[in-house]
C-alpha cells in the first residue's frame, strides 16, 4: 500500500484538486483501490464527493484524532464509488489546531492516522493512502506526515510557493526524526502556462535539490469548472489540458509510460 500526502504551506496551489483527480485516476484508469484523508479543516474534498455530509452522518477525521472510534479503519471511510472511499474532514480541526497551540500536539492526536494507515495495511484491501493536507504546520498534516512514506508538493511558479516550499522540506526533515521513511516524491508544477515568469520559476525550481515531477500540470479553466460541477476533470472534461495532464501524473507515480 502506497501512502502519499499531498501538501504544501502555501494555499492555493492546487492540493484538494491534485488529492480528487489523482484519486478517480487511480480507480478508473488502472483499477486501484484508494482512499482518501480529508486532513483540511475546509473539507473540499469531502464536499466535493460528498457534498451532503454533515459531521453527524458518519466519523469524521475529529473522531479518529480524538480517539472517539475504533481503528478498524474500514469502518471510518465513507463509500463514494466502488474502489473508492474517504475519511471526511470536519471544521472541527481548527479547534484541534488551538489546543495544539495551548497545549501542545497531543501524542494520540498526531499517532492517529498511522494507526488508520497500519490497520489499513494489515488489512490489505486498499491499494493507496492520498492525504488531503491542508496550508500550514496543523495538528492532522503532522499526524499524516507521521502517518505517510511519501509526500507530493503542488506548487505555482510565484516566490510565495518556493517560500512554501522551502519551509515544507524544513519540516519533513524534522519529522522525517520519528518516520525515517518519509521523502518526497516529489514537487508537481500547477497551473502551468507559457510565459516568462513561469519559465523563470521553472529554472529556479530546477535548481533546488528536491525531485520534480516530469509532468505538469496546465492551467485549465475546465478544473475550475469540474468543481462548481462537483466531478472528476477525468469525467468532466476528458480532452482538456487538466484532465490529460493528471493522466500523465498517474501514470508517472505508477512507473508507467508518460
Amino acid at each position: 500500500m502506497r501512502t502519499i500526502a499531498i501538501m504544501n504551506n502555501k494555499g492555493g496551489v492546487g492540493k484538494s484538486a491534485t488529492t480528487i483527480s489523482l484519486a478517480d485516476i487511480l480507480v478508473h484508469d488502472h483499477q486501484k483501490r484508494v482512499s482518501i484523508v480529508d486532513c483540511d479543516g475546509q473539507a473540499n474534498a469531502t464536499h466535493f464527493f460528498l457534498p451532503e455530509f454533515k459531521s453527524d452522518d458518519g466519523v469524521t477525521i475529529c473522531d479518529v484524532m480524538h480517539g472517539e472510534c475504533e481503528t478498524v479503519w474500514s469502518d471510518n471511510f465513507q463509500t463514494i464509488r466502488e474502489g473508492l472511499t474517504i475519511l471526511p474532514g470536519d471544521s472541527a480541526l481548527y479547534m484541534m489546531d488551538i489546543a495544539s497551540i495551548r497545549n501542545g500536539i497531543d501524542q494520540r492526536a498526531k499517532r492517529s492516522l498511522l494507526d488508520i494507515r497500519n490497520a489499513a495495511e494489515e488489512d490489505g484491501e486498499t491499494d493507496f493512502m492520498l492525504f488531503d493536507c491542508p496550508p500550514g504546520y496543523t495538528t492532522a498534516s503532522v499526524s499524516a506526515l507521521s502517518a505517510v512514506d511519501e509526500v507530493i508538493l503542488p506548487m505555482l511558479m510565484d516566490a510565495f510557493a518556493f517560500e512554501g516550499l522551502r519551509t515544507m522540506l524544513e519540516q519533513i526533515a524534522l519529522l522525517r526524526k520519528d518516520n525515517p521513511r518519509l521523502q518526497v516524491s516529489g514537487a508537481l508544477i500547477t497551473q502551468w502556462h507559457r510565459c516568462d515568469s513561469v519559465e523563470q520559476g521553472e529554472a529556479l525550481l530546477h535548481k533546488i535539490r528536491v525531485p520534480i515531477f516530469q509532468t505538469v500540470i496546465r492551467r485549465s479553466e475546465k478544473l475550475v469548472e469540474s468543481t462548481y460541477d462537483r466531478t472528476p476533470i477525468r469525467e468532466y472534461s476528458p480532452g482538456s489540458a487538466a484532465s490529460q495532464d493528471y493522466r500523465k501524473l498517474a501514470r508517472e507515480l505508477l512507473g508507467k509510460e508518460i
